[in-house]
């Protein structure tokens, strides 16, 4: 059986063959002879097939400059647009272009000569390409005007998108006829990753660029915000005004953006540079806390870099039921909605809010300065992208911060790596869709990679390779090798090795570590073996640190090694057996570990561990202990005053307690009342809850009564529910009128033991008041509910509600999900409930109306199975 082969194994037979050595070669004649057979069930037959492998666009017209005049029709979800593109021959003599122009109708197509457009000949037969027959051929000496007129109907395209971007129409009506409660009327882009030539006609691929301007059209009460800055705003005699805005640097065509609708703008400035936090009104008062540290941010990447912020302005802006989480259009950054909280909602997990915008302001350089030239180098934009939010957190919050962030970031990727089985090298010329790039590889692992390259070059060699990666390819698209080579030039170091291991090899090493020591020849031996698949990977080279720790008094003896084999033995001296031994002593590594320790050394690494990673570990390894063993009980015990706030909270959790345990539960007690994290206090709360401890009631009532945490105030009614179910019905009565996530949840599961249908109305009022996941949740509550109460037709009356959310496009997808499987929750109660026949088949019937009209085809995939 032949299969076909690889690219690179194909290459390396090949080389063997032309290597053949000349003279007698011997042969064993007694041999038969060696028959190939394709296998039958082979689709190549046995041929060879190459691997598929996606380039980049190959560009005939360089696109220099794009002038856009654009106004809607909100009752037919058009835009009118007029396109001014002028452009020149890349280096070939042409004399017809090519336009990505997707589901326009176009009225004119013409070149312009001496301020006159001329009619030109045109072909748009598929209603994506625009094919242009020029006047005459061009010379790349040589540059020429395009002028289109069109009509942009994104609604009447068919459905699109991927799991990080779920929508790709590109131009978006949110409540067009203004008939949505609660919804405001707006208008915005999404360009990423190929649609904005949905709204305008363009070159639309990540290898092109140009400067900018475009004239927007809009009713006076809306403002407007796009790239650059805004150069004049002229009010029309029809009650409209038109903007216009000039973006004189050139960027890619993905980067373009527009937003229109009624919102407050908050100024702020950073040096020169006018700064714009765009909220909805009511959030007004919470904008810097949305967007938090946002003249600091730009100041740390800035210096960080050698490179100034290079743009002209810096503007923020968040719309309804946008399609991905951020987008990092140049200047004029959109979020989704799910970072509007009050400050007081935000101050209870900051680092999501500081997280994002770090990651959106680093694309400034790494993406929009900087473009990938392919969707396969897609890693250069989103990898850096992702390790700006460590770089941030070690800056602004300490190691353990940015640490804790990484285990999180690495975790997301190994459940796709490991869980899902989905591996491919993060530099992917293979990908069957562009839009599967934006996943675990290109975000996580890709900056987990870079975090491993910062820590082998150094911090001064890493920064100033990246000053010198910016400033060779600023204004421009580059790939990966472009950053090999800068961090060559900067380091003198061949770095072929970790670029290939990492850029362009899949998986990751998996360790299993084991130690021995050797009392005779005052030796430790530490084993490495990698143990992963190098058929399907490689075998890495690993460079890292072993720290040796002779006793818990002494500092640790440090030793720098290579690892380049499969398995590998490294012995030092150590006059008497370790306490511990710490392998890959800075944790940098991105690997997967099985590492034998008994469980001394578990305690030890806990006590003496430098990093996050070791006490997080050893917690999760102490807590099995603790019964076992005094040494690990008491670590667990020191674990609840950890200096950072994720090992506290993971202490009191793990911690094995009776609330007769004087010293634990007084340390909780601490923390319950006095620690600055509102998360760990909160923590506090429900382990003292769940021991039953004598001053739980207490607490619980103080920290609904006292506390502005919201998840301070939950952790104490939740605590009521399990002590005094009575007291905590009269607390969530009063504090339905506090509209969020987690008090609203909390009162679900109060009123949903209450078994009362006098609570539907909590439910039907309350759920819009959430979002994402939590709308899932607190539907689910209210199915709940409703099956405890065990009213059929109720159930079947109260289906219909749930299929209007499911329905409702202004509701995003968990919350569409929510309400489907709220109703499929019902449906299956019925099913197996006696005298149920009549509500099952109608709630059946309404999970079928679902089916027919959703139009997402991820959910799709989903209801298909019910």
């Amino acid at each position: 059986m032949l299969k076909s082969i690889t690219v690179p194994a194909f290459l390396a037979l090949l080389s063997l063959a032309a290597c053949k050595p000349q003279g007698k070669i011997s042969e064993r004649r007694d041999l038969p002879a060696l028959e190939v057979v394709a296998d039958r069930n082979d689709p190549t037959n046995g041929k060879f097939v190459r691997p598929i492998y996606n380039p980049a666009y190959q560009r005939r017209n360089d696109l220099i400059h794009t002038s856009l005049a654009v106004s809607f029709d909100w009752n037919k979800q058009h835009l009118l647009g007029q396109a001014t593109l002028r452009l020149r021959p890349l280096f070939y003599a042409t004399d017809s272009l090519r336009l990505d122009a997707k589901g326009f109708d176009i009225a004119k197509v013409a070149i312009v000569k001496d301020g006159a457009p001329q009619p030109l000949q045109y072909t748009y037969k598929d209603g994506l390409n625009l094919y242009i027959k020029l006047d005459k051929t061009y010379t790349r000496q040589e540059e020429y005007t395009i002028y289109i007129e069109y009509t942009a109907k994104p609604e009447e395209l068919p459905a699109g998108g991927s799991a990080a971007i779920t929508s790709d129409k590109g131009l978006y009506f949110i409540n067009p006829l203004g008939e949505e409660a609660n919804m405001p009327q707006q208008i915005w882009t999404q360009g990423e990753t190929e649609a904005s030539s949905k709204w305008f006609p363009t070159i639309d691929r990540p290898n092109e660029r140009c400067t900018q301007d475009i004239k927007i059209t809009v009713e006076n009460k809306y403002r407007t915000l796009s790239n650059g800055l805004l150069k004049s705003s002229t009010p029309n005699a029809d009650g409209t005004r038109t903007d216009y805005w000039v973006m004189d640097k050139p960027h890619a065509p993905y980067l373009f953006m527009m937003a229109v609708g009624e919102f407050a703008t908050i100024k702020d400035k950073w040096e020169d540079i006018e700064l714009e936090y765009i909220v909805e009104k009511k959030y007004e008062a919470d904008a810097k806390a949305i967007f938090p540290h946002t003249p600091e941010m730009l100041t740390f990447f800035s210096k960080k870099f050698g490179t100034r912020y290079p743009w002209q302005k810096y503007s923020q802006i968040i719309v309804r039921e946008y399609v991905s989480g951020a987008m990092e259009n140049t200047t004029a950054v959109i979020f989704g909605d799910f970072v509007q909280r009050t400050t007081r909602e935000i101050n209870d997990a900051p680092e999501m809010n500081e997280n994002i915008v770090a990651h959106e302001m680093m694309h400034h350089w790494f993406g929009d300065l900087v473009t990938c030239e392919s969707w396969s180098n897609l890693p250069l934009n989103e990898s850096f992208a992702n390790y700006s939010e460590y770089l941030w957190q070690e800056y602004k919050h300490g190691r353990d911060a940015a640490d804790h962030h990484r285990v999180g970031e690495v975790t997301g990727y190994m459940s796709e790596s490991v869980m899902r089985n989905t591996n491919h090298p993060l530099i992917y010329f293979a990908y069957k869709d562009k839009e599967d790039m934006f996943d675990a590889h290109s975000y996580n692992k890709g900056g987990a990679i870079l975090h491993m390259l910062r820590s082998y070059v150094g911090d001064d060699a890493y920064f100033e390779s990246l000053r010198l990666y910016l400033d060779t390819h600023k204004y421009q698209s580059a790939e990966v090798q472009d950053l090999r080579l800068a961090f060559e030039k900067t380091t003198g170091e061949d770095l072929n090795w970790f670029f290939n291991q990492w850029f362009f090899t899949p998986r990751h090493p998996e360790l299993k570590v084991s130690r021995e020591y050797n009392a005779a020849k005052k030796t430790i031996d530490i084993t490495v073996e990698q143990t992963q698949d190098v058929a399907k990977s490689t075998v890495f080279i690993l460079p890292f640190y072993i720290d040796i720790y002779t006793s818990k008094e002494l500092p640790a003896l440090r030793y720098h090694v290579r690892m380049t084999e499969q398995k590998q033995v490294f012995s030092f001296p150590a006059p008497t057996a370790p306490v511990w031994v710490a392998v890959d002593a800075t944790r940098d590594l991105l690997c997967e570990r099985n590492e034998l320790q008994d469980p001394l050394e578990w305690v030890a690494q806990y006590q003496l561990g430098k990093t996050y990673q070791d006490r997080q570990l050893a917690i999760i390894k102490l807590k099995d202990l603790q019964n076992r063993h005094p040494e690990a009980a008491a670590a667990m015990l020191t674990a609840i005053s950890d200096p950072y706030w994720a090992i506290r909270e993971a202490a009191i959790d793990g911690i094995a307690i009776k609330n007769t345990d004087k010293e634990a539960v007084e340390a909780i007690i601490k923390v319950a009342k006095a620690d600055a994290r509102n998360s760990s206090r909160a923590a506090a709360i429900q382990k003292l809850v769940k021991i039953k401890a004598t001053e739980a009631i207490t607490l619980c009532k103080n920290a609904i009564e006292k506390e502005q945490s919201y998840l301070v105030i939950s952790a104490g009614l939740n605590g009521l529910a399990d002590l005094e179910p009575a007291t905590a019905l009269d607390y969530a009565k009063k504090l339905e009128k506090e509209k969020t996530a987690d008090i609203l949840t909390t009162i679900a599961r109060i009123y949903i033991k209450s078994a009362d249908k006098k609570y539907a109305y909590f439910f039907e009022e309350n759920w819009q008041y959430t979002t994402n996941y939590a709308t899932y949740i607190f539907l689910d509550n209210y199915a709940g509910m409703l099956i405890k109460i065990g009213d059929n037709d109720l159930m079947a009356e109260k289906g219909e509600f749930f299929k209007k959310i499911a329905l409702n496009s202004a509701v995003d997808e968990y919350g569409r999900y929510g309400g489907a499987y709220a109703l499929k929750k019902l449906r299956d109660h019925l099913r197996d409930t006696k005298n149920g026949n009549a509500a099952y088949l109608k709630t059946s019937a309404l999970l079928q109306d679902i089916k027919k009209e959703e139009k997402s085809a991820r959910l799709l995939g989903i209801y298909e199975k019910w």
